[in-house]
């Protein structure tokens, strides 16, 4: 019975001390600095219950902590740093005007994308997860090399196999995607100004893997010497699957 008090004594007074640690008030410029520091040593997002767990606060008061010092770097032009807030968590950054010193540094490649690149991108980003042969149908030309560049720059990720004859790969965005170009994620995609081609909108989506579905249908039928069953095939079997009434039929009795 003694160790089973000391045992409980021991975890009240764990909780006790959590509590007094979760009330007490800390300073906000310390918070900030403290920010600054975490984010610093981590080379990946941080998550904001991470952060708040991290630095003793609440949820909501780290995600203040985190706006407000967003503020203040992004107000502060002889800063070359910044804080992007993505998906996933918070991030500290450069900034794009000091890029081109960063691009001197020993193994430091930025990312640069082309014109065709950047087309490919948006057909993935609008489309994801697309195949690649639907991207050459889209922009009718062959994107091998394109998406290979993509892939190798870590923006495009291969996400699954679509699950049709051949089980071509799907690709997807990745987070580094929404990072550099500042998006916390796909729902900030802007809208096109101009018409969206009937193949990137969610009801042509849907008619084309109706006809993939049917193609599909076809070939394996093609392939198994099978007959297709037509609607009109199917009313004529119930037809004469129907007796034909001639009258009214007399028993032998009568």
């Amino acid at each position: 019975m003694n160790e089973e008090n000391m045992t409980i004594n021991q975890e009240m007074s764990a909780t006790e001390a959590a509590s007094e640690q979760a009330v007490v008030e800390v300073d906000p410029e310390l918070l900030g600095a403290a920010l600054d520091g975490l984010l610093l040593v981590q080379n990946r997002p941080i998550a904001l219950e991470k952060l708040a767990a991290v630095l003793g606060i609440t949820p909501e008061k780290a995600e203040e902590v985190v706006h407000a010092r967003k503020r203040v770097y992004d107000a502060d032009e002889s800063s070359g740093l910044q804080i992007a807030i993505l998906e996933n968590g918070v991030q500290l950054a450069t900034k794009a005007k000091v890029s081109p010193f960063i691009q001197r540094l020993d193994g430091q490649k930025l990312v640069s994308l082309s014109l065709p690149a950047l087309e490919t991108l948006s057909v993935i980003a609008f489309k994801q997860p697309i195949t690649k042969a639907e991207i050459d149908a889209i922009r009718g030309v062959n994107c091998d090399g394109v998406v290979s560049n993509l892939l190798e720059k870590k923006l495009i990720y291969v996400s699954g196999e679509k699950q049709v004859l051949g089980k071509p790969r799907l690709y997807s965005t990745t987070q580094d995607f929404l990072y550099y170009f500042g998006m916390k994620s796909l729902k900030e995609l802007p809208v096109p100004s101009i018409d969206i081609p009937e193949q990137l909108t969610p009801e042509g989506q849907k008619a084309e893997l109706a006809g993939e579905q049917k193609q599909v249908e076809k070939d394996f039928n093609d392939s198994q010497g099978l007959m297709p069953i037509t609607e009109d095939e199917t009313d004529n079997s119930q037809q004469a699957a129907e007796p034909e009434n001639d009258g009214p039929r007399h028993s032998d009795m009568e």
